[in-house]
């Protein structure tokens, strides 16, 4: 059997381009390099990206070496299918939403999420139109859909009309790099990221539905009950429509008590974590919500939305809210850095349950989802 895997968002860059779905992908593949398997693989990289694989994948650069938009749409729309071809690739995984228009051979397709049908409002119109029409048309088409939570998977069957017979679950996890830091390493991430004991930390892409606002106004009611120790650390890279996040902060007063470290490279993050005191996540939506996963097993109290997948991450290892009550959010920050036992509790339940979630297990379902559709294509 050849699988061929379409890995154009996979990035190397130091951006939010590096994230998401990038490292869904770069963890997908490590993990099923990890596996003995007997078949081919494939794997399809932006010419940009020359990070080490696997040995058991052959890897072709896409040319020319560019990570512009519209060209790795011409590339997956014109060339790929060529090269599925050419290859005589028996399975196309393509792990984000879109398929060529006309794919020569069977495919699975993996869903992240479907927040722009959700929340259309906290996405750029034509991205939206886009991702909406690539989905509709990839899950119509696709062997088999993949989806990175129960939550996503009841959302492809209800909002796409897609089979449920051929949509499966396959939860991810956090990188085996996310451990709680040394003494040394956590000292070393305040006086870089300006975090400490009583700080609260976020972690994300700076766009609409990860509600950031909500946070703000919730940090302005109670920070101020624990003295100038108690600050917001906002990290991440700015994704879109942000401009609200920072008008935000002059309406309320809180430019001296929030700090922005914009992106974080991946290998700052376990000591970021594991740096604050308290890591919050009030997003509206997430199709798994990796980050309050990451820092549960850097040993960091959570609050998270109690929406969507994030229930199913956090469990009850954290303490959940209604991500549009900002008074509930501010009581639950204030509880959590007041009360050092309860901190010890939630670290210790965190580690835990991330220890719970396993990258090996993603990698052989989704071994196990290339077999069944091999053997259906076989007779």
């Amino acid at each position: 059997m050849r699988i061929a895997i379409n890995a154009q968002l996979c990035s190397s860059s130091s951006s939010c381009r590096n994230a998401g779905i990038s490292r869904y992908i770069r963890n997908l593949v490590h993990a099923i390099g990890r596996i003995e398997c007997s078949s081919e693989m494939h794997l399809f990289l932006p010419g940009a990206n020359r990070d080490p694989f696997p040995a058991n994948f052959t890897v072709h650069h896409r040319s020319p070496q560019t990570e512009d938009p519209l060209a790795r749409i011409a590339w997956e729309q014109l060339v790929l299918p060529c090269l599925v071809r050419r290859l005589r690739v028996d399975i196309l995984h393509s792990p984000m939403h879109v398929l060529p228009a006309v794919c020569p051979t069977r495919s699975v397709v993996s869903i992240m999420d479907l927040a722009f049908l959700r929340y259309p409002e906290t996405f750029p119109r034509q991205q939206r139109r886009y991702l909406e029409f690539c989905t509709r048309n990839a899950v119509r088409k696709a062997d088999a859909v993949l989806t990175i939570s129960e939550s996503t998977r009841q959302d492809v069957i209800e909002m796409l009309g897609a089979d449920p017979d051929r949509v499966f679950t396959t939860l991810l996890a956090a990188d085996d790099a996310f451990v709680p830091a040394s003494g040394e390493q956590v000292e070393a991430a305040r006086r870089r990221y300006g975090t400490g004991p009583m700080s609260i930390l976020y972690l994300g892409t700076l766009e609409p539905r990860k509600n950031i606002p909500t946070l703000l106004a919730a940090f302005s009611q109670m920070h101020g009950k624990l003295g100038p120790e108690c600050r917001l650390v906002i990290s991440g890279g700015k994704g879109w429509l942000y401009d609200e996040i920072f008008r935000r902060i002059e309406d309320l007063g809180l430019r001296d008590s929030v700090r922005f470290t914009g992106y974080v490279p991946r290998e700052d993050m376990p000591a970021l974590y594991s740096s604050a005191g308290l890591f919050v996540y009030p997003s509206l939506y997430e199709g798994f919500g990796l980050p309050p996963l990451e820092a549960m097993a850097c040993g960091t109290p959570v609050i998270t939305s109690n929406t969507s997948s994030l229930p199913e991450v956090v469990g009850d290892a954290g303490i959940m809210v209604d991500p549009l009550n900002a008074e509930e959010l501010a009581d639950a920050m204030l509880r959590v850095l007041q009360d050092p036992a309860l901190r010890s509790d939630m670290s210790r339940n965190g580690l835990e349950r991330a220890r719970k979630f396993s990258w090996e297990r993603t990698a052989k379902q989704t071994l196990d989802v290339y077999q069944d559709v091999y053997r259906r294509s076989h007779g």
